[in-house]
């Protein structure tokens, strides 16, 4: 994919108008780069990523992506750039206790208008990159904690997003696993996108191009 770019200029998001959580925020992001956003619990990291990944509106601010303030979008057209442009691996991976695991990678087909059978084989090949193919017909209740979170990257890199955003993509796994994960967001991020992760992970924070810290 080509290289693309995520501007944001004086964000501002609370659930009341006198208490801000993120107040007055710029930062701009990069096609191909890493990027750890850092800070105490609390702070609001998780919260930011809502608001970049377009799953929380803004009281006020630009959120441009590519040129189109992506922010200031109705509710139908954020749901469309999301489904088209964003990826996400949410901090307790969010996988369908009901559905087996690879009908959890392939959900987005559905709100991608794609063909699941045609991306049957690329979701059997994050599987096994990630070390989870075995567990292909299993159920989330039926896998680790960790298994479940690597299962959650390969969801989100199905549909090859321009922005990949991450809660703590590592919490769950160990050394050998988070190498495993790190590695194939390096790669993603190497092939034009942006990867944004919310992390206290200090090996993680090793493996970004850079740190955003919110104090």
């Amino acid at each position: 994919m080509d290289a693309i770019q995520l501007t944001v200029r004086d964000l501002n998001f609370g659930y009341t108008s006198q208490d801000l959580i993120i107040r007055d925020w710029e930062q701009d992001f990069e096609g191909k780069e890493v990027v750890a956003l850092t800070g105490p619990s609390g702070r609001g990291k998780s919260t930011l990523l809502y608001l970049l990944g377009l799953m929380l509106s803004p009281l006020s601010g630009h959120i441009v992506l590519d040129g189109e303030n992506v922010g200031a979008l109705n509710d139908a057209e954020r749901a469309a750039r999301r489904a088209q442009k964003y990826g996400f691996v949410f901090q307790d991976s969010a996988l369908d206790p009901t559905r087996t695991v690879l009908d959890n990678v392939l959900e987005t087909t559905l709100y991608r208008g794609v063909s699941r059978e045609e991306q049957t084989p690329r979701a059997l090949e994050l599987l096994d990159a990630f070390g989870v193919s075995l567990r292909a017909t299993h159920k989330p209740g039926q896998i680790s904690g960790g298994q479940a979170q690597r299962i959650a990257l390969c969801r989100a890199l199905l549909s090859t997003p321009q922005v990949l955003l991450c809660d703590e993509p590592t919490g769950n796994l160990d050394a050998a696993s988070a190498t495993s994960v790190i590695s194939g967001i390096r790669d993603h991020a190497a092939s034009g996108a942006i990867v944004i992760i919310a992390t206290h992970d200090p090996f993680l924070m090793d493996h970004c191009d850079r740190r955003v810290e919110l104090t």
